[in-house]
C-alpha cells in the first residue's frame, strides 16, 4: 500500500510540471472556466508579448499538425540571464526536450556540462554554451543534432522571471532534502519555506551537492511545482493579471495563442509525464569538467524519442 501512495503521489507531481509549462505559455486558462472568460483577452495578450520567432535549421519535412493531434517536440530553456542582475546572454542551465502526443508526454533532462559538438565553435564544448554562442537557435540546432530529432518549437523562461513569479504568487513550502547554504542563506533539511529573496540560492546551487547537476534540476522541479499548486489556488483576478505580467515580462516561446489553444484541446493526455533523465559520467578534459554520456545511453534516449514522435 505504502508503495502505491508514494507511486499516485509522483504521478501527481508529474501532472503539476506538465502545469508549470503550459503556465509559461497561457495554462491559466485551464485553472477555472469562469476566470478564463474574463482573462481570455488578457492572456492572449501576455501570450503575445512572449512570441518571438527563431530562425534554425529545419529537420521535419512539412509543419505539425496540431489540429489532428500529431506528436511534436518542445525544447524548454532555464537561462540564467537576469539572475543576480545580469543583463547579458548567459547560459542555459536548464535544458529539457519534451515529446508532446495527445496521450503523454515525454519529458527528458539534459545535464547542463554534456559534452557535445557545437556547429561553428570547434573543440569540445559544453551543450549549455550553444545559447550562449548562438542564443536559442544555436541550442536548438545543437540539441537537434545531439538528439537526431526534429525540434518544432521552444520555450525559454530567464532565472529573474522565477523571482517575479514567486514574488507574485507568493511563499511555499517544500521538503529539502540536503543541509547546505548558499549565497549566505541556509537551508536546513526538512521542511524549508521559497520566497522571492531565496528562490534563486536554493534553486541554483550545485556544488555542495554530491548529485551535482541532477541535484539542483530536482529542486528547480520541485520549487517550480510548488508555485504551480499555488497559482491553481489562487481566486483573485487582480493576481492573475499580476502572473500574467512576470509572464510576459521574462518568457519568450515560438508557440503561438492558437497553438497554445490547440494544444490544450486535442492534447488533454499530455499532462501524463514520463520523466527521462539522460546520465553520464563526470570526467575531466584538458582541465575541464565535462558530463560524458555513453553511446549507449544516447542511443537509448534517441530511439524512445523517435517512438514517442513517431518518426521513421
Amino acid at each position: 500500500m505504502p508503495d502505491e501512495q508514494h507511486k499516485y503521489k509522483h504521478h501527481k507531481k508529474k501532472k503539476r510540471w506538465w502545469k508549470w509549462v503550459l503556465i509559461a505559455l497561457g495554462l491559466f486558462l485551464l485553472v477555472d472556466a469562469v476566470i478564463v472568460g474574463k482573462l481570455y483577452f488578457d492572456a492572449k495578450k501576455a501570450v503575445d508579448v512572449t512570441y518571438k520567432a527563431v530562425k534554425h535549421d529545419d529537420k521535419r519535412t512539412g509543419s505539425v499538425d496540431l489540429d489532428n493531434g500529431q506528436p511534436f517536440s518542445v525544447l524548454l530553456l532555464g537561462s540564467d540571464t537576469g539572475e543576480y542582475g545580469r543583463t547579458e546572454q548567459g547560459r542555459s542551465d536548464t535544458i529539457m526536450v519534451a515529446a508532446v502526443t495527445p496521450k503523454k508526454t515525454e519529458l527528458l533532462s539534459i545535464p547542463r556540462d554534456t559534452l557535445v559538438t557545437i556547429a561553428g565553435h570547434p573543440g569540445n564544448n559544453k551543450i549549455n554554451a550553444a545559447y550562449s554562442y548562438d542564443g536559442v537557435s544555436g541550442a536548438l540546432n545543437t540539441l537537434q543534432s545531439y538528439l537526431d530529432i526534429p525540434i518544432d518549437h521552444y520555450i525559454e523562461i530567464n532565472m529573474k522571471g522565477l523571482e517575479q513569479l514567486s514574488e507574485v504568487i507568493g511563499p511555499v513550502k517544500v521538503d529539502n532534502d540536503l543541509e547546505f547554504t548558499n549565497l549566505d542563506v541556509h537551508f536546513p533539511k526538512g521542511e524549508v519555506t521559497i520566497d522571492s529573496d531565496n528562490i534563486l540560492a536554493y534553486t541554483r546551487m550545485r556544488y555542495e551537492d554530491p548529485r551535482g547537476d541532477y541535484g539542483r534540476q530536482l529542486r528547480q522541479r520541485q520549487v517550480l511545482t510548488a508555485l504551480v499548486e499555488k497559482a491553481a489556488s489562487i481566486d483573485s483576478l487582480a493576481k492573475y493579471h499580476s502572473i500574467l505580467n512576470a509572464i510576459s515580462a521574462s518568457m519568450k516561446t515560438d508557440l503561438t495563442f492558437d497553438d497554445i489553444k490547440d494544444i490544450v484541446t486535442n492534447y488533454s493526455g499530455a499532462k501524463n509525464i514520463d520523466q527521462i533523465q539522460l546520465k553520464g559520467n563526470g570526467q575531466m578534459i584538458d582541465g575541464v569538467s565535462y558530463e560524458v554520456v555513453p553511446k549507449e545511453n544516447l542511443d537509448k534516449v534517441q530511439t524512445q524519442l523517435k517512438q514517442t514522435l513517431k518518426l521513421k
